[in-house]
C-alpha cells in the first residue's frame, strides 16, 4: 500500500500497535504495545512493502513498546537484513534501557543500531 509523502497509517493489530509515517525518502515505524505474533507478521509484511523503494532510512520507534521477546528482535533483524540488501538502513530510536540490554545480552548491539531514549542526536 502506497501512502502519499506525510501521511499516517495506522494498525492495530492484536497487542501491537503500529504506525507508519512517510517523509520523502525516509519512513518511521513506531511501534507501541506488546510486539506479538501477529504484530511481527504485520511489521514484516510493512518492510516487505518498502523493499521495492530502496534507499533511505527506516526508523522503527520503540518508546511506546511495552515488551518484546526473541522472536520480536528476530523480526527487527530480519528487516536489518533486507533493508540493507535494497541499501536501505534500519535505525531503532527511543529504546528503553532494557531493550537496548537484551539488544546487547543477545550479541545484537554491533549489527542494530539502537539509540536509547534520552540519547537522541539532532533531527
Amino acid at each position: 500500500m502506497e501512502i502519499p509523502g506525510g501521511a499516517r497509517m495506522r494498525v492495530d493489530a492484536t497487542a501491537t500497535r503500529m504506525t507508519v509515517r512517510r517523509t520523502g525518502d525516509d519512513v518511521v515505524i513506531e511501534l507501541g504495545g506488546e510486539f506479538d505474533m501477529v504484530g511481527r507478521l504485520r511489521f514484516r509484511e510493512q518492510v516487505g512493502e518498502l523493499l521495492g523503494r530502496g534507499g533511505g532510512v527506516v526508523t522503527v520507534d520503540v518508546a511506546e513498546l511495552r515488551a518484546i521477546d526473541i522472536a520480536g528482535l528476530a523480526a527487527l533483524l530480519r528487516a536489518d537484513l533486507l533493508l540493507r540488501r535494497v541499501h536501505a538502513e534500519l535505525r531503532i530510536r527511543a529504546a528503553a534501557p532494557a531493550f537496548a540490554e537484551l539488544v546487547r545480552e543477545t550479541g545484537l548491539a554491533g549489527r542494530l543500531r539502537v539509540e536509547e531514549a534520552g540519547r537522541r542526536r539532532g533531527h
